[in-house]
């Protein structure tokens, strides 16, 4: 409980700081919107040039609409600031709080969500309404609490990972490096930038089990199209995904204390 209260305490001040900053949100908001609607036209381009994919237009505008949406919603950010209060000795107040310093990251990251959920859905439901019948979402409530768990599974993956590579500054200097060729790798691989289903079939069999489907494609999947369809099924789907959180967990937890042990900043 008491760590529950913490948590409260810490989420509604990341709210109040962030919608301090409601105008630069919404700008980055509105940009991120950008890259979705740029390959939306893309493909939808190479549908009408009769191109033959396996999935139709109103596959693609709901796929692209709610890549903003769910990226967003799956993003971390804690790698960066967790590896600069390594560097800097700013850790050190967190080691001797009762508080967690990877509560407050979680705090700031749901905090800073819902304010972008705020600013984000309007404009999401204004493209919705310019599309028209171009865009077809499922009516069926269960589909829609299966994608619900799905993204909170993917962004605890992505936060998993995002602590594992923070962690690394109890080592190097600079993890900079690490932090931008994650932010190279991702987008390729979990289908931000081409939908996996639109992979050959070689590389599908590939990319369906590998970890970064499973932080921004798998809930779409679950979403839009027919798990039980897919190989394996539903089952096998979120077995994978429960799977690579365990990994990534249990990874950053053991680079974390194997850090800890190694700590030496200034006043630690």
């Amino acid at each position: 409980m008491r760590q529950l209260h913490l948590f409260g305490r810490l989420f509604a001040l990341n709210v109040g700081v962030t919608f301090q900053y409601r105008g630069e949100f919404l700008i980055m908001q509105i940009g991120n919107l950008i890259v979705p609607i740029t390959s939306l036209l893309v493909w939808q381009a190479a549908l009408a040039s009769g191109a033959p994919l396996p999935v139709d237009g109103e596959f693609l505008v709901a796929y692209f609409l709610l890549v903003s949406v769910v990226g967003m919603l799956t993003a971390s950010w804690t790698a960066f600031y967790l590896a600069a209060s390594i560097r800097d000795g700013a850790l050190n107040r967190w080691l001797i709080r009762p508080a967690s310093t990877h509560l407050d990251a979680v705090a700031n990251n749901v905090g800073e969500k819902v304010v972008k959920l705020v600013i984000i859905v309007p404009l999401i439901a204004a493209l919705a309404l310019l599309l028209g019948d171009r865009i077809a979402l499922p009516s069926d409530a269960g589909r829609w609490l299966l994608f619900a768990v799905a993204v909170v599974l993917a962004a605890g993956m992505r936060l998993a990972l995002d602590i594992m590579i923070g962690s690394l500054a109890f080592w190097f200097e600079d993890v900079q490096g690490f932090i931008r060729a994650l932010a190279v790798i991702t987008p390729v691989l979990s289908g931000a930038v081409v939908p996996l289903a639109l992979m050959p079939p070689g590389i599908a069999a590939v990319t369906a089990v590998q970890p970064f489907r499973f932080m921004l494609s798998y809930p779409m999947e679950v979403l839009l199209a027919d798990p039980a369809g897919g190989p394996g099924g539903l089952t096998a789907g979120f077995a994978l995904q429960v799977g690579w959180l365990a990994v990534f967990v249990a990874g950053a937890a053991g680079v974390w204390r194997l850090g800890l042990r190694s700590y030496a900043a200034a006043g630690a």
